[in-house]
C-alpha cells in the first residue's frame, strides 16, 4: 500500500472480529517494520513489546488484563494485544556512549562534525563542551538524572508506537491504542506479562480484522491547517497550497470526513451483531 494512503486509513477502529484470527507473519511485519524505521536520538532503541494472543490466554490472566482497562469493548474483541513499554536502563548516559561510539565506527555519525571517540567520551563521561557542529551532549546527557532517561524512553517508544499503527494498517489490519491499564493496576499487568519492574509501561495496542468499515465513519476532526503550522515565526500560518491538497485527495491521504453516508446504520448493526444495547 503507498504510504500516504496508508496515514490517510488510518483509524482508532473499535470493533474487530472476534471470529479471524491475525496470522503471527503479519504481527511479525509490524515489529520488524518498528524495529527498522523507528528513530531514536543516539539509536537507544528504548521500546519493548510483549505479544498476547487473546485466545492463549489462561482465563483468571485474561479477566485481570481486561479488567485493568476497565473492561473496554474493543479490548475483548481484538484477537491481538500488543503491551507497548519502555526502558529506562536503555537511555542513561553509559548506553548513550555506547550506541554512539557504534554509530561513529559504522559511519553513521561523520568525524568532521566534531563526532569522535574522544569528544564523546569528554562530553558524556566528563561534562567538557561539545565542538560546534555536533549536539551539545554535554549538557544533554553529562549527569543525567533518572527522570530524564525515563521521559526520554517513554517518548521514543511513543513514537515506535505511532509506526506500529501504520505498520498494522499497512497489513490490512484494524488497529487502536489503549492505555495499558489504569494507574492503580499497572503493577498487575507486570506481573502477569513477567515484565521487568524497571520497565515503564506506555501503550496498548488493539490487533485484530476489523468488523466495521476500514475507514470507521471517515477521517476525523482535525485543527486547520493554518492553526497547526507556521511560517518563520507564531501568528504567521504556513501557506497551504490548493493543488497539493486537490494532490493529496488523489493520493488517499486526504479522505472524506466523519460522518460518511450510513455511518450511524452501521453502528446499529453491530452494536445488534455483538449484542450491545441500542
Amino acid at each position: 500500500m503507498d504510504f500516504l494512503e496508508v496515514c490517510g486509513l488510518r483509524r482508532s477502529i473499535r470493533f474487530f472480529k472476534l471470529w479471524e484470527k491475525v496470522e503471527r507473519e503479519k504481527i511479525q511485519r509490524i515489529l520488524e517494520v518498528v524495529r527498522v524505521a523507528t528513530t531514536c536520538p543516539g539509536n537507544l532503541q528504548p521500546w519493548r513489546a510483549i505479544v498476547v494472543e487473546q485466545d492463549k490466554l489462561h482465563t483468571k490472566d485474561r479477566e485481570k488484563l481486561l479488567a485493568a482497562d476497565n473492561h473496554q469493548a474493543a479490548h475483548g474483541q481484538a484477537p491481538v494485544w500488543i503491551y507497548w513499554f519502555s526502558d529506562p536502563y536503555s537511555c542513561v548516559p553509559e548506553a548513550f556512549r555506547r550506541r554512539v561510539h557504534e554509530l561513529i565506527d559504522l559511519g553513521a555519525l561523520p568525524t568532521f562534525y566534531g563526532w569522535t571517540h574522544d569528544t564523546v567520551d569528554g562530553s558524556i563521561l566528563k561534562g567538557e563542551t561539545a565542538p560546534e557542529g555536533m549536539a551539545g551532549i554535554h549538557r544533554l546527557i553529562h549527569g543525567m538524572p533518572r527522570e530524564t532517561s525515563i521521559a526520554v524512553a517513554r517518548q521514543e517508544t511513543v513514537g515506535a508506537c505511532a509506526v506500529a499503527v501504520l505498520a498494522a494498517v499497512n497489513e490490512g489490519l484494524g488497529t487502536c491504542l489503549h492505555m495499558v491499564a489504569q494507574m492503580d493496576k499497572i503493577d498487575d499487568v507486570k506481573r502477569i506479562l513477567k515484565v521487568p519492574e524497571t520497565w515503564e509501561a506506555v501503550w496498548l495496542q488493539l490487533v485484530g480484522y476489523p468488523a466495521e468499515e476500514r475507514e470507521a465513519g471517515g477521517q476525523r476532526p482535525r485543527d486547520s491547517f493554518e492553526q497547526l503550522y507556521f511560517d518563520g515565526e507564531y501568528g504567521q500560518p504556513f501557506a497551504r497550497d490548493g493543488k497539493i491538497v486537490e494532490d493529496l485527495h488523489l493520493e488517499g491521504l486526504l479522505r472524506a470526513p466523519m460522518p460518511k453516508p450510513q455511518r450511524f446504520e452501521e453502528l446499529k448493526h453491530l452494536a445488534r451483531m455483538m449484542g450491545y444495547p441500542l
